[in-house]
C-alpha cells in the first residue's frame, strides 16, 4: 500500500495561496492619477530665503575644528557672524571660511565668505556680514573651511 505524505502537500499549496497576495505590491503603478507637484511652503513672516545658495564651498573636514564662531548677531540691517580661526600647522596658509545665515528651521536666508590669512602657529580674527531680513532664532552655520 502507497501512502502520500501530507507535509509536502501543504507547503506547496500554501506558496501557491500566498504568492499573488506577496507580489501583489511589485505591480506598476496605474497612470489614471495625474502626477500633482508639492511646493514648499514659505517661510512665515515674510522672511525670503536666499536665492542664490552656493552649493560647491570649499570644505575640509580637518580644518573646521581649527575654526569657531564666537559671535553670530544682528548687524544694522543684516546679520554677522565672527570668530577666531588658527593654524597649528608649522608653515603659513590660508583659509576660504564659509558661513550660512539660518533660521531655526535651517532655511539659509544669507551666505558669506572670508579668506584669511594665517601665519604659522597664530590665530586670526575673522567676520563674515550678509544683507537680509533677520528671523527669530537665527543661526550662523560654518558650512565651509577650505585652502
Amino acid at each position: 500500500m502507497r501512502t502520500v505524505s501530507r507535509r509536502r502537500v501543504v507547503p506547496v499549496l500554501g506558496a501557491l495561496v500566498l504568492a499573488p497576495v506577496l507580489f501583489a505590491g511589485c505591480a506598476a503603478p496605474s497612470s489614471s492619477a495625474a502626477p500633482s507637484a508639492t511646493a514648499t511652503p514659505a517661510p512665515a513672516g515674510g522672511i525670503q530665503p536666499d536665492a542664490n545658495v552656493p552649493t560647491d564651498v570649499p570644505n575640509i573636514p580637518e580644518l573646521r575644528g581649527n575654526v569657531e564662531i564666537s559671535a553670530c548677531e544682528q548687524a544694522g540691517e543684516g546679520w554677522r557672524a565672527s570668530g577666531t580661526a588658527q593654524n597649528p600647522a608649522g608653515g603659513d596658509t590660508a583659509y576660504t571660511i564659509t558661513v550660512f545665515f539660518t533660521t531655526d528651521q535651517a532655511t539659509v536666508l544669507g551666505t558669506g565668505d572670508t579668506t584669511v590669512d594665517l601665519p604659522a602657529g597664530e590665530s586670526v580674527e575673522w567676520e563674515i556680514r550678509a544683507d537680509l531680513t533677520p528671523a527669530a532664532g537665527m543661526r550662523c552655520v560654518l558650512r565651509g573651511v577650505g585652502r
